[in-house]
Parts: structure tokens; sequence; C-alpha cells
């Protein structure tokens, strides 16, 4: 094991101990010990001591980022005016990722925008927003801004090239822009959502494996255009990167980079480099800004890089060497995959929520097709416009649409993911276990790390903490059904409650088109289905996913209405067989631990009713300590009426806002007896109502309430063990905390 390999190990884990919680850094710290000390390493004591000075210093590097950091956060959170550098371009209703940067720390921020217009990589100057502070940094909600400085050179080359992308390639721009130039704005959440449970996710941004690609190709381009050999080197690694600057540098493409430059360096000047030395370069030299170890991308790449050296040595220790040919290609694609699969696990889990079992196989099919669709975009990309340009991209979409397909077959495939919420713990124990495991497949002294491996795995499940959260955890899912409402409740046993089930049209619904699919992909069966009132815009989905996924029980609020939705919903469920009762008030429905208490409507009160609004169905979840009320299209007379006959229940951690925040819900008093912390809006973007109404929004943000809209973030998800609340949404998570008073 090459000395600079370890010195990046021991700088790596010290780094992330600093900037990380405890339970990961003392983690780190005993697998940064264990490789370092016990595996093939020099007993020389005076090696020994220089690289456990290294982690100590790289321990105190991380933890003076992260204090100054979060003096940033906090200062951050009281201000009044932002200077903010925007990732991606920003409109009014767009939710985009930022960085605020002040003298020795920086800010993530993320803007909900309400007005301005800016591309990506300019400088604004947020001046009304209400502030949020977070785990993962800043939320501006409400957020208008002036644009103070445009985007220089490179980021106008970026943008530039987006559009161009954007024109040619229509539809399937999104992913184009991921594969070239970093972007992964704009990328249909469905879509990730299937290349993750496909194992393919890592596809869909910029790393060392596109990089390498587009690096192989303009090396064979060069010398087939005649190149001596050292001139046709030279002159792909200089193409490759300037590539990789003019995308930004990204963590995983910059690693890729340096690897092909070391590896061209050496094979010209035919000096031999061990792949640990490369390995090890190519991790540190991004690590110039120390926060890049904290990077999803800089991390699965390097895991991915590991395993994949790991890997060639089982191939070479392993396969017989009577095999040849197809046997002995698939017999090392398969090694590489299943290692890189179990080296990359952790990181997938702790981020995405899932394991992909099917990602060897997956990735089997995958990779031809990306190796030769990245050589055509990168053409497409620097071809001019004209004649030329379009030909290339018609070839290009084929290729595209190919590993869509792959990614949705294996998706498809029965039990191809597994959803996980590992805890700290729990993602911590798995990165030592599958560390370990690398190891043992480098080293010939295996069984001290395979040991090591397995009782990871055994603390795994024997840490009660682990334990825990391995079950009961409340998953509220608010669907973006457009201008409806459908929100789906998973219980600690992957068991759903759906509480209505979004809108119709002529050509289809809601329940076909979102609903069925986001509860197939995640698996679990329908325990329960409950329509609040009978509207299309919360029943239109309904009887599809009556058929589709057949529920055990359905609770309405039993307004009668001429609507032939309504009847067809009540025809599915006496078709499928699921029993149908009117929701009554005081009723309490346990599911694993899920506690549904309907609060609303009476049947005395419905009687009088004319307006289906006024008698919606008014369900309070609880888990723990976490309280979710859900008021369907309640209005104001609902309102008075939950105030009279149930205020004592009405406190709650999060509301679901009635009527899709029209200003004929949501009445002061009503928000003051229900208190929320978080409060979900289910609307349309550019909808025809005007919804939500701004004074309601307004009476909202003044009361503290952190909002999180569908026609700004898309679907979004709330996780909670009954203690706290996780939020993700618009490819972010973060822990929900009380909004903090606004500074006027």
């Amino acid at each position: 094991m090459p000395l600079l390999l370890r010195a990046a190990i021991a700088w790596v884990a010290g780094t992330i101990s600093g900037l990380s919680d405890a339970p990961v850094g003392a983690l780190l710290a005993l697998t940064a010990v264990f490789i370092i000390a016990d595996v093939g390493v020099t007993r020389r004591v005076s090696v020994r001591a220089a690289l456990a000075l290294l982690f100590a210093s790289a321990v105190q590097v991380g933890a003076s980022i992260r204090a100054a950091d979060a003096r940033c956060l906090l200062a951050a959170s009281r201000a009044t005016e932002w200077r903010v550098r925007l990732l991606a371009h920003a409109e009014p209703g767009s939710f985009v990722r930022g960085t605020l940067t002040a003298p020795g720390c920086e800010v993530r921020v993320a803007l909900a925008v309400r007005g301005g217009k800016a591309d990506a990589g300019s400088r604004v100057r947020v001046h009304r927003a209400e502030p949020s502070a977070g785990d993962r940094g800043l939320l501006l909600r409400e957020a208008r801004f002036e644009v103070e400085r445009l985007p220089g050179p490179l980021d106008h080359w970026r943008n530039r090239v987006g559009r161009t992308l954007g024109a040619r390639f229509g539809d399937d721009a999104p992913v184009v822009r991921a594969l070239l130039i970093a972007d992964s704005h704009g990328i249909d959440p469905a879509l990730r959502e299937t290349f993750a449970d496909a194992g393919l996710v890592h596809i869909l941004s910029i790393s060392g494996l596109h990089v390498a690609i587009v690096g192989g190709a303009l090396l064979l381009l060069f010398q087939s255009l005649r190149l001596p050999g050292a001139s046709a080197r030279y002159a792909a690694v200089g193409v490759t990167v300037l590539y990789v600057l003019a995308i930004g540098a990204p963590p995983p493409a910059a690693r890729s980079a340096t690897l092909f430059v070391v590896s061209t360096l050496a094979r010209t000047l035919q000096r031999p480099v061990s792949p640990w030395g490369a390995f090890a370069l190519g991790g540190l030299i991004p690590l110039i800004e120390p926060r890049t170890v904290l990077a999803l991308g800089w991390q699965l790449s390097l895991a991915g890089y590991a395993a994949i050296i790991v890997s060639g040595r089982i191939a070479r220790r392993r396969i017989p060497e009577r095999w040849r040919g197809w046997r002995r290609t698939l017999a090392r694609e398969l090694i590489v995959g299943v290692l890189t699969t179990l080296a990359t696990a952790p990181l997938v889990a702790w981020h995405f929520g899932r394991l992909s079992l099917v990602s060897p196989v997956s990735n089997l099919f995958a990779g031809p097709v990306v190796s030769l669709l990245q050589p055509a975009l990168f053409l497409a990309m620097l071809t001019p416009v004209g004649v030329a340009a379009d030909f290339v991209a018609d070839a290009a979409r084929p290729l595209l649409h190919a590993l869509q397909f792959v990614a949705t077959v294996a998706a498809g495939l029965p039990g191809a993911a597994v959803v996980v919420a590992p805890t700290q713990w729990a993602a911590a124990l798995s990165a030592c276990a599958a560390g370990a495991v690398l190891v043992a497949g480098w080293t010939r002294h295996w069984k001290p790390p395979l040991t090591v491996a397995l009782g990871a795995l055994a603390l795994i499940v024997w840490v009660p903490d682990g334990a825990r959260r391995s079950l009961p955890v409340v998953e509220i899912h608010l669907l973006d059904v457009g201008q409806g409402d459908a929100i789906a409740l998973r219980s600690p046993r992957g068991r759903w409650v759906l509480v209505d089930a979004g809108r119709a049209w002529s050509a289809g619904d809601a329940g076909r088109a979102t609903v069925i699919p986001h509860l197939r992909r995640r698996g679990g069966e329908l325990a329960l289905l409950v329509l609040t009132h009978p509207h299309a815009d919360h029943i239109g989905g309904a009887a599809s996913v009556l058929r589709a996924l057949r529920p055990r029980e359905v609770r309405d609020a039993a307004f009668l209405e001429r609507s032939e939705t309504y009847r067809e919903v009540l025809a599915a469920a006496a078709q499928v067989g699921s029993r149908w009762q009117r929701v009554r008030p005081g009723e309490i429905i346990d599911i694993d631990g899920l506690a549904l208490e309907f609060l609303a409507p009476d049947s005395s009160w419905t009687v009088s009713l004319d307006d289906p609004n006024e008698a919606s169905t008014v369900v309070r979840a609880s888990f723990g300590e976490v309280r979710l009320l859900l008021t369907g299209d309640a209005e104001l007379r609902e309102e008075a009426w939950l105030l009279e006959h149930a205020r004592s229940l009405l406190t709650a951690d999060i509301l679901k806002v009635g009527h899709h925040g029209s200003r004929t819900s949501t009445s002061p008093a009503f928000l003051a007896a229900v208190a929320p912390r978080l409060a979900l809006v289910s609307v349309g973007q550019g909808n025809m109502y005007g919804h939500p109404g701004p004074e309601v929004m307004r009476r909202l943000l003044d009361s503290g309430v952190t909002v999180l809209r569908t026609d700004q973030l898309g679907t979004v998800i709330l996780r909670t063990d009954g203690q706290s609340v996780e939020v993700e949404a618009a490819g972010q998570r973060w822990r929900a905390a009380r909004a903090l008073p606004v500074v006027r």
C-alpha cells in the first residue's frame, strides 16, 4: 500500500470526522486506523506517528470549517438581505440552489423564488425572503431578488450550451445536460427514482466514468488522425482537462481527469505507477476545497474506482485461466458490478433511501450503451448549429432511449430495490463494512478484514438505535398531482394510507399517472383509502387506484353529490371488494402504530350543507409525538365547527393547508389553534384559480411556518421517527426546524 494512499486515507477520514457528527467521525477514525495500521503497512513507528498527526490535523481543519459555517448560517438566518450565487436558472415559481459566501465560510442556500429571473452563475441580491435555518443550509422562502452580477465566461458558456442542447434534444435535454455539463436541474424526479431503483443513478451526473469515456474517445480520434503516439496522448489530455475545467471541475470529473493525466504521463515516460497512488492523487486534488469530502459525487467516485481496482485483482486471481472470450469478459464485468454495488451501497442508502438489488446486472447492460452514448453527446455538443448538428443529435437519441429502457426494465423487476432508512450509526457501520470488504479483496490476508466487515454488519442489526430506525419510521408523501390533492402515508411496516387520489382529465387521471407508480415503486399494500369529498380534483384518480391496488377499506365523507366520477368510485370499491364506511368523528384507526383519528364531518352537520368542501373529511394522523392534520378542502365554516367541537385535537406539527391555500380557508383563529411548524400546500403551477391566496401565505409565513408547495417543489416527502421530521424535496433533504423570527 503506497504511503501516499495511507496519507490520503488519514487526511480524508480526519476531515470527514471534523466536519461530521460524532458517530460518523468515531467510526471513520477506527476504519482509518485499521486500514493504515494492520493491512500490509510498514511497522515503522515514525510513519505511524506522522499519519496520526496528519489525521489529527485534518480533524482540526474540518472542525474549524464546521464551526465557521455554523456561525455563517446563524448570521445568515438573522439577516434581512443576502447575496447569493445561483447554481441553476431561477425564475418565479422555481426552487433553486445557491451558495452564500462570506470570509472563511460558505452557506448552502435553497431559494423558493417569487420574484426575479437570472441564469445559473449569476450573483443576486435577495432583498425579500423568509429565512429558515436547517441541517442542510439556509432555506429562503418567498424570495425576491435583483441581479447584481451576470455569469462569468465559463458560466455563460455552460448556459449557452444548455440552451443549445435544449433546442436539439427537446424532452431528453435534462438528461443530456446532466451527462455533459453537470447540470442535473430539470430531471424528472420520477426518472431519477427509476434510475435509483435500477442502480444507475450515478449515470445521471458527471462522474469519472463519463470523463474516462470522453478521454478515451478523444485519444482514439487523435490517433485516427495519424498524430504520433505521444502527441495524440497529450492532445487528448489537453482537451479533456479543458472540458473538465469548462464544466466547473466537479470533484468526480477532476478525479478522473487527474487519473487520465497521470496514466498518460506514465505511459509516455514509460514509468509504471501504482493504481493506488494514482487513485490517492486523484482523490486528494479536489480536496483543495475540504468541504468536497462531503460531496456525494466525490464519495461515489472514490468508492466506485476503489472497487474497480480491487475487482481487477480478484478477477486475475479467481477467474480460471481456461475461461476466454465472452466468458472471461462476462465474469470480469460481473465481479466489477457486484463489488462496485457493495462499495457504494452505504452512500446510496443514506442519500437515496434505497438499495438496488439489480445494480450489477443493470450496469452490465448500461455500460456498453453509455460507452457509445457519451462520445456521441460530446460530439453533439461540439458540432456547430446546422444539418450536421441535427444529424449527430438524432444519432445519439436512440442511445438515450436505450439507456432509459435499461433503467425502466431493471427498476420494474420484482424486488429490484429495497427501501431503507438507515441511522447515522448504521450508515457509518455499513461504510466500515464496505471498506473492509475492499481490503479483503485486495490483500492475501483476507480473514481479518472480512471479520471486521461481518462484525460491522452484525452491529447494524444489534445496535438498538439502528434496530428502532429500521422499522418505526412514518413517511408522508405529498404527491405532485397538479391542481388537486393526493397524500400518501406510509406506516412503519410499509403499508400505505392514501388520502385522496388527485384529479382526472379527458385522457387519464392522476391515479394512473402518478399515485399508482409512486406507491408501486416503493412497495407495500394499500391498507386504507380516505376520500375527503367528491370533487374531481380529489377523487378523479380514485377508481384507478381502487382497481389497481385494491385497498381493504375505504373511508368517505358520504356527502351526496350528483357526480359521475363519484359514482364510478363507489362502483369500483364494490367491484374490488373494498369495505366502504362513512367517516365518523371520534373513530380511531391504528395501522402499525400510525394512529388516524377522524375529526369531521359529523352527519348532523353534513345534512345541512350544500357545498361538499364544507363537508370535507378532516383527520389527524399521529406517530410518537408528531401530529399531522389533513383538512381536505375544508373552508371557514367547517373550521369554525372544528374550533367549537374539537379545538383540543387540532394542534399539529404539520398542517395540510385546506382548499389548496385558498383565501376561503385557514382563518387566523384556526391557524392559531393548529400552531404548525410545517404547512403543506398541494397546488398546480399557474392554476386558473389563483391558488394559493397571497394573504393565506403571508399569514402562514408571519406565524413562522415553513411552507412547502408542490408548485414550487414537486412531490414532497416527510419522514418522522416520532420525534423529529426530515424533509425531502427538489433533490434536497433537511431536518425541519421551527422558522426563525423575521427581522424587519
